[in-house]
């Protein structure tokens, strides 16, 4: 988009360009009705006092004259010629309009010779005709000069209209994609808030899956309790676990919403995988749960960690494959850095020099066509192969953006009716 004062200046070239040409043509109009006011003026007098010193010239010619006749004439003439003399000013005209003074003065010289009129009346003639025929040239040529002042005037019309037309077309296009410009960004601005309300109901829905893991063991070991015979302070203090989870759980998810990123802290892999299979347990009776964890420890809170491992693990059980029994692998090792990460994988925070835990999870599920691995991350994606399994399609999804939180990774691989690999790449402590 052109600047605005881009386009500020090409409208004051405008209006600038409209003034001058506005101007432009006052003067010329103006000029052009000064000329041919004055070429019309001094055509028509030249004219008349041509005409009335032929007349007069001939009146000196007639005769017989008496005293007074010839004053009136002689006086006549010499009005004619005051006159005429101030318009002589064509090229040619002045040496003629001498020329003519000349033989007035010897017409009236000559008044007594008859003889001798004649011939310097047929002079005069010629010489009036000459005076004539100039004073035409001189308005042809005057003609000619108002045409040129026209012609002139219409050129600068024309350039200033084009320049003007130019920039007009400047101003119009600037203005346009300016427009575009605005539309683009509204709809990046509505994009951006359609964004953001399904992340906010993304996150509600998180809320509300992530706080009902802790309430299942809670709700186990309440029918526990009421149970004769119950270990009650067993109990009592597994639900003292859970709920304290579940507050550590609420203090992430609004420290999350608050700073869009997860509080910093530390938690041992083993220990935390641990819990989470005790609380589990009861959906694991029946299933072979291997575990391969080293002594590591991840930069995040064990309530972060548990919801990671608790999604994982549920899904496992949630998709176990019919008609066998359920084999559910947990691995977990550190990695030397970033470069160790499979195709795919970019943990923001873990460099090639910086090291991170690698923590897996294996199951002999239902397993997920290509096409469901490359949408299994997707909000609210379900694949084909859990048609009539309870679920919304969000596990995977808030382990995709706690873990983008945390500056991790994740990588899946699966095979259909086999069983899934879900890899989890976190920021060592």
């Amino acid at each position: 988009m052109a600047p605005a004062w881009r386009v500020l200046l090409a409208l004051a070239a405008m209006v600038g360009l409209a003034v001058v040409s506005i101007g432009l043509d006052l003067m010329i109009g103006h000029q052009t009705a000064e000329r041919t006011a004055q070429l019309v003026d001094d055509s028509l007098r030249s004219v008349a006092l041509a005409d009335d010193l032929r007349y007069q010239a001939h009146r000196l010619s007639a005769s017989p004259l008496d005293h007074t006749q010839l004053r009136s004439i002689v006086e006549q003439i010499n009005v004619d010629a005051r006159a005429y003399d101030p318009i002589a000013t064509s090229p040619g005209e002045r040496s003629e309009w001498s020329s003519l003074r000349l033989l007035f003065d010897r017409l009236q010289q000559h008044r007594a010779d008859p003889s001798s009129i004649s011939p310097l009346v047929e002079e005069i003639e010629q010489s009036i005709a000459r005076l004539i025929e100039i004073n035409q040239s001189a308005a042809r040529e005057d003609a000619a000069a108002i045409a040129a002042i026209h012609r002139r005037g219409l050129i600068v019309d024309e350039v200033s209209g084009a320049i003007t037309l130019v920039l007009a077309v400047v101003v119009g296009l600037a203005l346009l994609r300016s427009l575009r410009h605005q539309r683009r960004l509204v709809r990046m601005h509505l994009a951006e808030v359609d964004e953001r309300n399904r992340e906010l109901e993304v996150f509600a829905v998180r809320v509300a899956h992530d706080l009902r893991g802790p309430l299942a063991p809670m709700a186990l070991y309440t029918d526990l309790l009421l149970r004769p015979g119950a270990d009650i302070p067993a109990v009592v203090t597994r639900i003292r676990r859970a709920t304290d989870r579940m507050l550590g759980l609420i203090d992430d998810l609004l420290a999350l919403s608050v700073a869009g990123s997860l509080p910093s802290g530390r938690a041992d892999v083993a220990a935390v995988v641990r819990e989470v299979l005790d609380d589990l347990s009861a959906e694991l009776c029946d299933a072979d749960v291997k575990l391969s964890i080293a002594d590591c420890t991840t930069a995040c809170t064990s309530g972060v960690l548990a919801q990671l491992v608790r999604n994982l693990i549920t899904n496992a059980i949630k998709y176990r494959g019919a008609g066998r029994r359920l084999r559910v692998e947990i691995d977990a090792n550190p990695r030397a850095g970033a470069a160790a990460l499979p195709p795919g994988c970019q943990a923001k925070r873990c460099s090639r020099d910086s090291s991170l835990i690698e923590l897996s999870v294996t199951d002999n599920g239902v397993g997920m066509t290509d096409e469901a691995v490359a949408h299994a991350f997707d909000p609210f994606y379900r694949a084909s192969t859990t048609q009539g399994i309870p679920g919304h399609g969000l596990g995977l999804a808030i382990v995709k953006r706690t873990l983008d939180a945390m500056g991790g990774d994740c990588h899946l691989v699966s095979t259909p009716n086999h069983g899934t690999r879900i890899t989890l790449h976190l920021p060592a402590a």
